[in-house]
């Protein structure tokens, strides 16, 4: 019997659903449950914008595989700035940063996540948090949950039959400090104190550093001198990249085009080790690229939500990221990408769905070319060669068993 188009699509959501993956790109913020944000919003009497947060959760699509490829939760560029700067209203304590760091951290296990990267701006809170307190406790969560999770895969590991395939991989976790461009050069050169100080320290998680934020404030080359630093001290560094439009060449007349341009160069000139998005690049710097082989943090559903993809098309996400400006590239040119969710709170994704989108929108993407993705993503990682190995062993592993299933 013919499998049926439903049947197809079941099939991918439950392969892609149970195979161990890599989350190299996620704010911290952003992975906060709507719920949540709710939650802590009434305890905090903070009053939430009605226009990013009354939003309408519905679909013409009632196939519960495929309901989640429709943006119902339309997120400009401007809109994710502006909740943003809501959320660390709500997230204003340390209970509060605890609560969201573990519910992230289970998300991201939930959707067998073997390998994650969070990401976080160290904050003072209130006065009575301290940035160190913000990383320490980032940290102290982290550790705790990797020890719980160890001890679930040892049991469980142990109490399989060999003719079972564990449920899923023991999450690893890692911590990049951010610098947000939106603050001031004094403050990302104490961020990269505290990313070189908790680096240095036995077993520690902290293993790079990014730049991101509002990418129309500042300008790279503001805080360079910190990333570089953090550079030599051994920590690994990615780059928010090509979130705004950029001129096609030299002679582009328009000032903030031009801009945008100088910045990707300077950019490209200190070659991070990863960066992120890197969305409206024209042909010559997309070449430039190519040739650097700088890999690449491309978030799907973040990005068909920021450049407005799906706006016209009934907010189809497939569509929308058919129309992704430089994915079908990447993809065509095995260039190295890993997949990553960016924000799955405000852009209502995870990981599972990141990987369905991509299957399901981009030619030629089958099961074997997401289980290359997600294995390549491993050399991307900033963790030590050790794990590297480890997680390549035990996915390896994991694959195999799949496909004996």
């Amino acid at each position: 019997m013919t499998k049926s188009k439903e049947d197809d699509d079941k099939e991918l959501y439950q392969f892609v659903a149970s195979m161990p993956k890599v989350e190299l790109h996620a704010h911290l913020n952003g992975c906060i449950r709507e719920e949540t944000l709710f939650d802590l919003a009434r305890q905090k009497n903070v009053e939430l914008p009605a226009k990013l947060f009354s939003l309408d959760h519905h679909t013409n699509n009632d196939d519960h595989v495929n309901s989640f490829m429709y943006n119902v939760k339309p997120r400009s560029l401007t809109d994710c700035f502006d909740m943003f700067a809501v959320i660390p209203k709500c997230v204003n304590d340390l209970a509060s940063l605890e609560r969201i760091t573990r519910e992230a951290l289970q998300d991201f296990a939930n959707h067998h996540v073997a390998y994650l990267e969070l990401r976080s701006t160290p904050k003072r809170i209130n006065q009575s948090l301290s940035k160190r307190q913000y990383v320490e406790t980032i940290l102290r969560v982290m550790k705790e949950f990797q020890e719980v999770e160890e001890e679930r895969y040892q049991q469980q590991s142990t109490s399989t039959s060999s003719t079972e395939t564990t449920t899923r991989l023991p999450m690893k976790c890692r911590f990049l400090v951010s610098i947000d461009r939106s603050g001031s050069v004094h403050e990302a050169q104490e961020n990269a104190d505290l990313a070189i100080e908790f680096s240095q320290q036995p077993n520690s998680l902290v293993v790079g550093m990014d730049i991101g934020g509002n990418p129309t404030k500042n300008d790279f080359t503001d805080f360079k001198p910190a990333l570089s630093r953090a550079r030599k001290a051994g920590l690994k560094t990615t780059v928010h990249c090509g979130e705004v439009p950029v001129a096609a060449g030299p002679d582009d007349t328009d000032p903030r085009l031009a801009k945008a341009r100088d910045e990707v160069l300077a950019i490209f000139e200190f070659r991070p080790d990863r960066l992120g998005h890197a969305l409206l690049l024209p042909e010559s710097l997309r070449n430039e690229l190519t040739t650097l082989q700088v890999p690449v943090e491309s978030c799907p559903t973040s990005n068909v939500m920021t450049l407005e993809l799906a706006k016209h098309m009934g907010g189809d996400l497939i569509h929308g990221l058919r129309q992704h400006p430089q994915l079908q590239y990447w993809l065509d040119d095995n260039y190295p990408i890993s997949i990553g969710t960016d924000d799955p709170g405000v852009f209502n994704t995870d990981a599972t769905q990141e990987l369905v989108l991509l299957a399901k929108a981009q030619e030629g993407v089958t099961t074997e070319t997401l289980k290359r993705i997600v294995l390549d993503s491993v050399n991307h990682a900033f963790c030590n060669v050790e794990l590297k190995d480890q997680m390549k062993q035990l996915m390896g592993e994991f694959f195999a068993t799949m496909e004996q299933v």
